[in-house]
């Protein structure tokens, strides 16, 4: 009940997400994209089942006490990706034979996440891990979420090898939030504010959470994106 979207772009890698949360009757905001504390320029977002993501999520902000009392393990192999993996599979090892118990496909329903990372002297790099802790790199753009078949849709004829982080970062935020205004899927959305999260993972500097002006500046962008395709529908509509 989410839409996140990653994209790896000419200048370094965008993340968006949506920050809408409906829990029964309640609806409540949050970020869904979140920096690890204790590791440097990692930040992981996910989707799936509330419960799933929560406990993910939580984990994830005890990453460093995981890691400490050895329930998962810094492979050098993998990184900080596999910190991740691990900590997605000990979810699974534990809450897998519960919900498929009850009928759910937790494999392919219960969660994912996007793993983004900045080594100091490397370009950033994009993974997706899925409910079981397996990992894929992304070399291009993904979406986890509800939203990601309404997304794609948009994002597929915008990308190519050239796109930059704030063209995607503008393409994402429209798609929010039109999936908001036009109520496809009334889990997602922008805050009471309009305002969606944004971190860009520069290839030269430390990644940041995007704020302030060059927030508003984006989401203005989205906004009149938003306006002529609202108008673009319109006018179809009346032209039939």
């Amino acid at each position: 009940m989410t839409c996140i979207v990653g994209v790896v772009c000419q200048d370094g890698i965008v993340i968006v997400g949506d920050k809408k949360v409906k829990a029964g009757e309640m609806t409540y905001y949050e970020n869904k994209i979140i920096s690890v504390e204790k590791y440097e320029n990692l930040a992981v977002a996910a989707a799936g089942f509330l419960d799933i993501r929560e406990k993910f999520v939580q984990d994830i902000r005890n990453l460093h006490l995981l890691e400490k009392k050895g329930l998962v393990k810094k492979d050098p192999s993998r990184g900080f990706v596999g910190l991740t993996e691990d900590v997605a599979h000990r979810i699974y090892e534990i809450y897998g034979p519960r919900y498929k118990a009850e009928g759910f496909d937790y494999e392919s329903e219960a969660f994912e996440a996007l793993v983004c990372h900045k080594p100091k002297l490397a370009r950033p790099f994009l993974y997706c891990v899925d409910a079981v802790g397996t990992s894929s790199k992304v070399n291009d753009y993904k979406v986890i979420g509800t939203g990601a078949q309404y997304a794609y849709v948009f994002i597929k004829p915008s990308y190519s090898n050239k796109s930059v982080m704030d063209d995607m970062a503008v393409i994402a935020t429209f798609i929010i939030r039109l999936i908001d205004e036009c109520k496809i899927d009334d889990s997602i959305g922008a805050d009471e504010e309009g305002k969606v999260q944004i971190w860009k993972f520069p290839n030269r500097v430390d990644p940041y959470e995007v704020d302030g002006s060059e927030l508003k500046k984006l989401l203005d962008d989205a906004e009149n994106r938003l306006k002529r395709f609202s108008n673009f529908l319109i006018l179809g509509k009346m032209g039939s």
